[in-house]
């Protein structure tokens, strides 16, 4: 949930996502700085009468750095991954921090260091802004490297904190996992983030800071979830993709009605729908697809769009999905883990061993296969 959002721009094919959190806590960042911009002026020995610009230009101006430098952070999460050989899926920029979505899990200490990288940045830009601060530039400039340079003091102390989400709390994990092994590392720091975000509450509660009470929730919802990943992958690990797909798919061009093709799904009790080229033939349902000829893939959900429904005409091309992540039948069920849960994907091509469509896995059918393993106490029981 909390890697969720809305692309804004890729980075070499990257894409950069703007979290929920960030679209509400910016704005906030530009009132707090506008308003208390002449008082940092005062505390540095700054005179008023040298402040030309009003303090709400200079408030939105510091909500962007802060912008800038969150992604800069992640950014240095990212060329540590992509220099230890692992993709990176996607960057979600979140207040105070973001996630960056690896294409596969890294060793502990190559998760610690990474985990590092991102503080260390956020140190980095601090002690640039306050050197530049020093600079004869005009007062109400040094001014505000000064006011961003603590922005990023402070978020780069606030992750080094030992827990879940916050960097701190995989470099803790990278450190406890050679002796405690990833699951119960996992666990550890997860605990100690619901504990921290308990903290944090309790003294927002009391001392009436609504900020802080929000970042009590985003801490507490981010140990939440890392710990409930973990027991998910311990339920499907080792298990093959083929044990959880659904091989219930039908075919559909690009150019039918979304209607229709909605129709035909519910008539034949489908999940979905493989949309192929129109030069390509209709095979036997039995039969395996050519990927080559797959344009995308639409289920249900796709196609209940409510944008859809108000354009009558609407086609399955519009409501289709071009970038489904692969599998093979034999690969660990809990590589689907990841994109369908993070919501980067709402299904899984899977292929067998001659590169041929076979199936699909959706969100439902994951939840099907850990509810139902979940009952039986695991996969050898």
């Amino acid at each position: 949930m909390l890697d969720r959002g809305w692309t804004i721009f890729r980075i070499r094919g990257i894409p950069v996502k703007l979290h929920i959190t960030l679209v509400l806590f910016l704005p906030y960042v530009a009132f707090v700085t506008s308003s208390q911009f002449k008082a940092i002026a005062d505390a540095v020995g700054v005179p008023r009468s040298d402040l030309h610009l009003p303090p709400l230009v200079w408030g939105t101006i510091l909500a962007v750095g802060l912008f800038v430098s969150i992604l800069l952070h992640e950014l240095a999460h990212c060329l540590v991954a992509v220099s230890n050989g692992v993709r990176v899926r996607s960057i979600t920029l979140m207040m105070l921090g973001g996630v960056s979505r690896m294409e596969r899990d890294v060793r502990p200490e190559r998760e610690a260091w990474m985990a590092f990288a991102g503080p260390l940045s956020s140190f980095g830009i601090a002690v640039a802004c306050w050197l530049a601060s020093l600079l004869p530039l005009l007062a109400e400039v040094r001014v505000a490297f000064l006011a961003l340079a603590l922005a990023n003091a402070v978020l780069g102390a606030f992750n080094l904190l030992p827990a879940f989400p916050m960097d701190g709390g995989r470099v803790l994990r990278g450190l406890l996992s050679t002796r405690l092994g990833i699951r119960r590392a996992t666990s550890v720091a997860a605990t100690i983030g619901k504990g921290m975000a308990v903290l944090f509450g309790l003294f927002g509660l009391l001392s009436f800071n609504v900020l802080l009470v929000l970042i009590a929730v985003f801490v507490y919802m981010g140990a939440a979830g890392e710990q409930g990943r973990s027991q998910w992958r311990q339920v499907l690990e080792g298990l093959p993709v083929a044990e959880v797909m659904t091989d219930r798919l039908g075919e559909a061009h690009a150019d039918e009605r979304a209607g229709e093709v909605a129709r035909r799904l519910f008539r034949q009790n489908l999940a979905g729908a493989l949309v192929v080229d129109n030069g390509h033939a209709h095979v036997h349902e039995h039969d395996a697809l050519d990927p080559e000829h797959v344009l995308g893939v639409v289920t249900a959900w796709d196609l209940a769009r409510p944008e859809l429904h108000r354009v009558p005409d609407a086609t399955v091309g519009k409501a289709m999905r071009t970038d489904v992540p692969r599998v093979h039948t034999r690969d660990d069920a809990a590589a689907t883990l990841d994109a369908l849960v993070s919501g980067e994907a709402e299904a899984v091509l899977v292929l067998d061993e001659g590169e041929h469509v076979v199936g699909l896995v959706t969100p439902a059918d994951l939840q099907r296969a850990l509810a139902l393993l979940g009952a039986a106490g695991g996969r050898g029981r």
